[in-house]
């Protein structure tokens, strides 16, 4: 009889266990990886606004695949208003963009609607002679949100693409409308804020202190003091608690401003023309702000 050696039996136990585990794994056949995730559809592409002129009011509408607003601008009193004077632009951004939240800062608390996610940008033409004197409204009016106690929005705007801030100074219920006010131009969007309401009212005070400070060289001196007395008045009613008296001691601030807006605090803005701030406009439009911020904590 012929001697296996001891090598060839192993070797023929190591194909055959080969062979038996190769026919295991076909009976098993190893899970499909999960597929990739699907890339969002691309956003819509910009869309331009066209502005019509009714006296002292530039008024315009957009609808970005049914997301839309009318749009209407208010001056008081204006020089070289025309259809063409200011480029509009309205774009849907994703609401999750970490570029554009980082905008809005608040550690989160303040965030882009997912039923209205909207950047308008409003800007001087290249070729605008338009110019105004003190504060602009800006009123957004769209169906695509309601007003919610619950869920408080408020419309932000931003200058040359830095951080944005809310200039909300009214809103109105049903389909919603949000209005604010400035002394120029830039982005705008409506936003999620929920904040804690004390919160957004210290910032806002300290907003306006540091439109004082940072233009104190072009306002008289009598009317800077007697500013700064209202905003410190006002300041310290709202921290004892007297709410409606710091509403009171706000609007005289900014009918202060208003009337010595020109000879006492620059109050002119002109297109393309940089150097020149329109302090009586950012000065109103922070005062009117923080009214609003106020009477939303008298409301709550």
């Amino acid at each position: 009889m012929q001697r296996v050696s001891l090598r060839a039996i192993l070797a023929a136990s190591v194909l055959l266990a080969l062979g038996n585990a190769t026919a295991a794994f076909a009976q098993f056949p190893l899970p499909t990886p999960p597929p990739l995730p699907t890339p969002p559809p691309p956003l819509p592409p910009p869309v331009t606004v066209t502005l019509s002129i009714s006296g002292n009011e530039a008024l315009g509408t957009f609808d970005i695949a049914g997301i839309g607003a009318d749009l209407k601008i208010v001056f008081e009193n204006v020089v070289g208003l025309t259809s063409s004077a200011l480029d509009v632009t309205a774009t849907l951004v994703n609401p999750v963009d970490p570029g554009l939240l980082s905008r809005l800062s608040a550690g989160g608390l303040v965030g882009i609607p997912v039923g209205y996610p909207v950047v308008v940008r409003i800007s001087p033409s290249a070729s605008s002679a338009l110019s105004f004197e003190g504060a602009y409204i800006v009123s957004f009016h769209t169906h695509n949100l309601h007003l919610d106690p619950d869920l408080p929005f408020s419309l932000f705007k931003s200058s040359d693409g830095g951080p944005f801030k809310d200039i909300t100074k009214s809103e109105g219920r049903g389909s919603y409308r949000d209005d604010g006010s400035g002394g120029d131009f830039s982005e705008f969007l409506i936003a999620v804020d929920l904040r804690p309401i004390d919160a957004v009212v210290a910032e806002k005070f300290d907003d306006v202190q540091a439109l004082l400070n940072n233009n104190a060289d072009t306002i008289s001196p009598d009317v800077l003091a007697t500013l700064q007395a209202n905003l410190s008045l006002a300041r310290t009613l709202y921290q004892s608690g007297a709410i409606r008296q710091a509403i009171v001691a706000m609007t005289v601030f900014s009918r202060y401003v208003k009337a010595h807006g020109g000879d006492d605090i620059p109050d002119v803005w002109r297109a393309n023309c940089s150097p020149l701030i329109n302090v009586a406009g950012l000065l109103r439009s922070g005062a009117e702000t923080l009214r609003f911020s106020l009477d939303r904590k008298l409301g709550r």
